[in-house]
């Protein structure tokens, strides 16, 4: 962990101690670019550099990690200040009382106030290991997503006849599934919100091992098909949906209203055996009565109105 302390975080992603949390992100994607592993494959020192780069993002965007960060390389700081105002004879003596004072403190089983700061700064690198960086999941997917657009030379211009695009999720699902490896609506909303903004996600309580997601953004979609593979001991098999699906009879103004209605909805599924394109059916037949529920309250709004 000292490691972290001797080092400048701020210096490493190439912005001042007071910058905004929007300016680290654009320091990080600056270097990051730079130095990424994909893009450097001849440089063995790439990885170790990307990563640290990672780690610095982490504590500099957590408020509190963050804090405690600051706290300790200003008292650092401040003392390199102080010990420079000393003249050798001085400096001697200083460190003379300072060591008799620590000594005496361990003595009483104490720890001084930068040995606090320290294991504050620690506990708080330990907390984000633990429940992972949303912040930096975030922009690795943005940094992976800009490589793969600049690999292309140029991107294709979104379809303008799909208005969302759909993944078909497959898992092998059993009854005594039990630990970090199930599969449920939180896990997956959590698994591929990486990858960008979900319009729909849908999941199956009563066929198991089936789910089905569905973004805006093309490039969101196959970013998703093409990296996300789930967890190791229980793998997720993925099809993507958009040139497959059959053509909808709404006009594409209902449509764009039948998704936005769609949108947080679990619909709810009787039917315990059900092919895929059964399941695939309903849920479209759920779209359009939540659009006629939608047309009959407006009615009725515009009813009472006059």
């Amino acid at each position: 962990m000292d490691s972290w302390i001797d080092q400048d975080l701020y210096e490493l992603i190439g912005v001042t101690n007071t910058a905004t949390i929007q300016e680290i992100k654009r320091g990080y994607r600056k270097k990051a670019l730079s130095c990424h592993p994909d893009k450097n494959p001849d440089n063995p020192k790439a990885t170790e550099l990307f990563h640290d780069l990672s780690r610095a993002l982490e504590i500099l965007t957590d408020v509190s990690a963050r804090a405690a960060y600051d706290k300790v390389i200003n008292a650092k700081s401040q003392a390199k200040i102080r010990a420079k105002e000393f003249d050798a004879k001085r400096r001697k003596l200083k460190e003379d009382l300072e060591a008799r004072e620590d000594a005496y403190q361990r003595s009483l089983n104490k720890k001084s106030s930068t040995n606090s700061d320290k294991d504050k700064l620690q506990a708080e690198i330990e907390r984000l290991q633990k429940e992972g960086s949303k912040q930096v999941e975030e922009e690795i997917a943005r940094m992976k997503r800009k490589i793969k657009q600049e690999s292309k030379g140029s991107c294709k211009a979104t379809d303008t006849d799909s208005s969302s695009y759909k993944i078909k999720i497959k898992w092998k699902s059993n009854k005594n599934d039990i630990g970090d490896n199930v599969y449920d609506y939180d896990t997956l909303h959590r698994i591929f919100s990486k990858y960008g903004d979900i319009v729909t996600l849908i999941y199956s309580s009563t066929r198991k091992g089936r789910a089905l997601v569905e973004y805006q953004d093309r490039d969101d979609a196959e970013m998703a098909l093409n990296l996300e593979v789930g967890f190791t001991q229980n793998p997720l098999k993925l099809q993507k949906l958009w040139n497959t699906m059959k053509q909808s009879n709404f006009s594409e103004d209902e449509s764009a209203h039948v998704l936005t209605l769609s949108i947080n909805i679990t619909f709810q599924i009787n039917q315990s055996e059900l092919s895929d394109a059964e399941f695939e059916r309903i849920v479209l037949s759920n779209l359009r009565k939540a659009q006629e529920e939608k047309r009959h309250s407006e009615m009725l709004n515009s009813k009472e109105g006059t």
